[in-house]
């Protein structure tokens, strides 16, 4: 073979080299393209169950990171693009939507069989079950009627909620900031901090304090007292200010979306897919006792269906917008310090 002929021969394979991408590591996405990424923000015994479900049916290998949302949501916007994310699953709206905001969540267009009030207007994310914010009480214990009145001294000692910074309970601050103001919002903690409001870990922990009598009331999410009665706690939700004109409760949902960088998005769709069926959101009722959101699902026995509770009248996409001002009003109160 002559001089000229290995030259060429040189020249093609470092063509079809390039052509073929080479030996570069792929920029984002999941390390290895036959795994499927996902972080999640909600809690693992809650669905878990689920990604077991999807990957016996597909084959597809799920890995999991678990954390709490706001957690997960900065390492996303730490890595960007070159994140191991597939799939986000949050535990409230607003994680997701700050994703949207910083265009790290691409749009898929199935996600539009959710009703249009319980997902992205770009079809970025989607919720996947709803929940009220509901307080759990004693059967013997005399809650009040408003949320509100929690501040009132005659409950000092005897309330419990999880830690400010979990999104469930920042959630329902910002939904009081947005209906009744800043000052007022700022003065209720206030309030409920003089009650020595007793701040633990997590919902898990309040409904076990309620239910064992250490606590008469508990601000929680509304499936956490089902929880309770299904293990024999004596526990009931009280649904406050259901009067005309009153508050109401404000309604969040569990949410998902698919990152725009995603290595895996054909089988991050299907999973996306998965938890949108009904028989899915059936089992997210009958199981864990949410709020399924897609049209024409019953909810399960002892949950209160979703046409007979009084709402806070706040749409998810301000309780995203409020995050940020939330989280420094809590910090400034400091609840349980």
């Amino acid at each position: 073979m002559t001089r000229h002929s290995l030259i060429v021969m040189a020249l093609l394979s470092t063509v079809l080299v390039a052509a073929c991408g080479g030996s570069d590591p792929p920029t984002g996405g999941g390390a290895d393209p036959g795994k499927l990424v996902v972080y999640s923000g909600r809690e693992e015994e809650l669905i878990q169950p689920f990604f077991d479900e999807f990957a016996d049916k597909t084959g597809v290998e799920v890995q999991v990171k678990y954390g709490d949302t706001p957690d997960l949501v900065a390492t996303v916007l730490e890595e960007g693009d070159r994140t191991q994310a597939d799939v986000f699953v949050g535990q409230d709206a607003a994680g997701l939507d700050k994703l949207r905001g910083e265009g790290l969540l691409q749009p898929y267009d199935r996600i539009e069989r959710t009703p249009a009030a319980y997902r992205a207007a770009d079809n970025s994310w989607t919720g996947l079950s709803g929940r009220v914010r509901v307080l759990i009480a004693g059967e013997g214990a005399n809650p009040p009627d408003s949320v509100f009145d929690l501040a009132d001294p005659r409950f000092k000692g005897e309330i419990a909620a999880p830690k400010s910074s979990n999104v469930s309970f920042r959630d329902w601050v910002s939904a009081i900031r947005l209906e009744r103001g800043d000052a007022f919002a700022r003065s209720y903690l206030e309030g409920l901090e003089r009650n020595e409001l007793e701040v633990l870990d997590g919902h898990g922990e309040v409904r076990k304090a309620v239910g064992e009598g250490e606590f008469d009331i508990g601000l929680v999410n509304h499936y956490y007292v089902e929880l309770s009665k299904r293990e024999g706690a004596k526990v009931q939700a009280i649904y406050t200010d259901q009067g005309d004109g009153q508050f109401g409760v404000p309604f969040n949902v569990a949410s998902a979306g698919i990152t725009k960088s995603a290595q895996n998005a054909a089988n991050a769709r299907k999973l996306i897919d998965f938890l949108l069926t009904p028989a899915v959101q059936r089992r997210f009722a009958a199981n864990n006792y949410e709020y399924p959101l897609l049209e024409g699902l019953e909810v399960a026995p002892g949950v209160k269906p979703l046409d007979e509770v009084e709402l806070t009248d706040v749409p998810l996409s301000r309780l995203a917008a409020a995050a940020d001002g939330t989280d420094r009003l809590l910090d400034q109160v400091a609840l349980g310090s």
